[in-house]
């Protein structure tokens, strides 16, 4: 088993869900699933958060850090602001990986150095819907040609660029390939003061284009793609929870027109991607498997910015 401890207290790493939760949403629920796992504890410099998630979840409330043995994997769930910081506490234990919540940082002169400790300790990147397999199968078919080729498409978010939009760029580039170009309209600050929430024209092959649209989260939170190839559409809706797929029909009313009609719409498993996750560091560790969504990717995500 792998001793894994996590560092920060807060929402994702304990407080989303508890072990009695169907839905797997933090990093303590996944690793105490996981029979690959042993959850060490917890640490936090807020340490009645750090006590109160180890009670939860049946650790250990670690208040000096430098006094944590046998770490395999470390999980950081510290604010973007802090990730650095976090990261080179972590390689302390010189563990065998590091999970990083997105985005790897919200301070693009960071990006130099957490790229080159990742060349020594491998790091996992926590953008959830890369770990969801009806994800992975969407893009494999869209990889293929079944939808014909990539036209346009738009998107909603909000709560910043990189804190929340970037988790849009990774799904994009997941689905759709690496990003050519960006071009930057206009910004709302309706979270952070130092990530905007941008609206953006994100371009990628043959110039096609997906418009992203800020929207203020303080109204309501908001994740949408919706993408149009030559011979369907793809509509991501409740946050990637639920997938429409339409295909181009002949229009039986208005003769020589052709028209979109639904032929598919299921749902996907992004309650379990946390889960995924971890199972996909064990496999990574003890199988040689490739990281779904590794540094580099995290730091295409933001690259932009």
């Amino acid at each position: 088993m792998f001793n894994a401890l996590i560092i920060g207290a807060g929402k994702i790493a304990s407080e989303f869900d508890s072990i009695k939760s169907e839905s797997i949403l933090t990093h303590a629920h996944a690793y105490t699933k996981h029979s690959d796992f042993n959850l060490l504890g917890f640490y936090d410099i807020d340490k009645e958060k750090a006590r109160l998630a180890a009670k939860k979840w049946n650790c250990d409330c670690f208040e000096d850090i430098d006094l944590i043995k046998s770490v395999d994997v470390v999980s950081i769930c510290t604010p973007d602001n802090i990730h650095l910081e976090s990261i080179k506490q972590a390689i302390k234990f010189n563990p065998k990986l590091i999970f990083l919540e997105k985005p790897i940082t919200n301070n693009l002169d960071d990006i130099p150095y957490i790229l080159d400790i990742s060349k020594t300790i491998p790091i996992s990147v926590n953008y959830s819907r890369r770990y969801v397999p009806e994800f992975q199968n969407l893009a494999q078919r869209i990889s293929v040609g079944e939808f014909g080729a990539f036209l346009c498409g738009s998107g909603y978010y909000g709560k910043g660029f990189i804190h929340n939009g970037s988790h849009m760029i990774d799904l994009l580039r997941l689905l759709i390939g690496n990003v050519e170009s960006v071009n930057k309209i206009s910004e709302i600050k309706d979270f952070y003061q130092n990530d905007p929430s941008i609206d953006i024209d994100v371009f990628f092959k043959n110039n096609a284009r997906v418009s992203m649209h800020a929207v203020d989260c303080n109204n309501f939170t908001v994740f949408e793609l919706d993408l149009f190839f030559e011979k369907s559409r793809i509509r991501i809706l409740d946050s990637g929870f639920k997938v429409e797929v339409y295909n181009v029909v002949e229009d039986k009313i208005f003769e020589g027109y052709r028209k979109l009609q639904k032929v598919e719409d299921f749902s996907t498993q992004l309650n379990s991607a946390m889960f995924n996750a971890i199972d996909n560091i064990s496999n990574f560790l003890n199988k040689k498997e490739k990281l779904l969504c590794d540094v580099y990717d995290g730091y295409e995500a933001i690259r932009y910015a």
